[in-house]
């Protein structure tokens, strides 16, 4: 074989090399886009309620006897989505919108919707899109689901101009509240309550390929950005949680476990540090991820917390 045709062998070797890199590179991507944002594939995120402790006794007689009903509207985007009103206490003004996490939907918060009832609060529950009766494919780890919050915020002020609004998210829905505190909102919005949220998008991406794969996924992150521009319209050098929260003006309460693996508990104190606003923060000892709720003093001190924000 002549030096000329060595040398062509060579390249031609260098290039289907780097051509089988790149297909790689680009296909681990689009394996993390799907894992982490398409709720139609991904293993990670479960769809449906979880098992509601109902069933018989005082809590079954309120669901049944309680004053609710379906809601639907449109997001900026032309998806129609679900939510579902508990109006219990017709004389009241104050409001709790629940934000469920990624692949749940509202059923998920029904002890959360419950504590909030029998403390005098209307409740609007509301379906994540691509969750429980909302439409959509994709979930965007709270970022694009803060739009459709401050929609639900608007429907809320035109059907009750005197609302006093507290904003309540566990897992990806304590992301998407800690995005609307950063935004413009209603001053009907008094407080917010964000419970195991992460650092940002770009955070618990980086924290699950940690824990699946225990490699750093930072080299990976242009080819999921690549995925997330294409399908979902924004990338992930463009937003940040931390940021919103420099921007915060509405007071807000800051909970995670102090076992969370899933979300690391160093994440909660990132979170609190960068906010602006009046804050709270209050760390579970020994509690996994989303497993705060089962703490004895749970809800009385969140309950604490925006009831110093509410006219009652």
């Amino acid at each position: 074989m002549s030096s000329q045709e060595k040398k062509h062998t060579l390249l031609k070797a260098i290039g289907l090399t780097a051509a089988a890199g790149a297909a790689a590179y680009g296909g681990y991507g689009y394996y993390i886009f799907r894992t982490f944002f398409d709720l139609s594939r991904s293993s990670l995120h479960t769809g449906g309620p979880e098992s509601l402790p109902y069933g018989y006794g005082a809590r079954q007689e309120w669901l049944d006897h309680s004053d609710r009903q379906d809601v639907f509207i449109d997001s900026f985007d032309g998806l129609k989505l679900h939510g579902h009103t508990f109006t219990n206490h017709s004389d009241s003004h104050r409001w709790m919108i629940t934000v469920h996490d990624a692949g749940k939907d509202y059923h998920s918060l029904m002890d959360m919707i419950y504590e909030a009832d029998h403390r005098g609060y209307n409740v609007l529950a509301i379906d994540q899109r691509a969750c429980g009766m909302s439409e959509g494919r994709y979930t965007s780890l709270g970022w694009v689901e803060h739009y459709d919050v401050i929609s639900w915020v608007n429907w809320l002020v035109r059907n009750d101009s005197q609302a006093q609004i507290v904003l309540y998210g566990t897992g990806v829905g304590g992301d998407t509240v800690m995005n609307c505190v950063g935004d413009f909102m209603p001053k009907n919005v008094r407080a917010a309550i964000e419970d195991s949220g992460s650092a940002g998008v770009q955070e618990t991406v980086l924290q699950g390929i940690r824990l699946m794969h225990k490699i750093d996924g930072k080299l990976f992150m242009p080819s999921v950005d690549m995925y997330l521009k294409q399908f979902l319209h924004f990338s992930m050098q463009d937003i940040s949680t931390k940021r919103q929260l420099q921007n915060a003006r509405i007071p807000v309460f800051f909970v995670h476990g102090g076992e969370d693996e899933i979300i690391p508990t160093s994440m909660v104190f990132d979170n609190f540090y960068s906010c602006s606003a009046v804050k709270e923060i209050y760390v579970v000892e020994g509690a996994a991820h989303l497993q705060c709720h089962k703490a004895e003093d749970y809800y009385q001190r969140i309950f604490n917390f925006v009831d110093t924000y509410i006219n009652i």
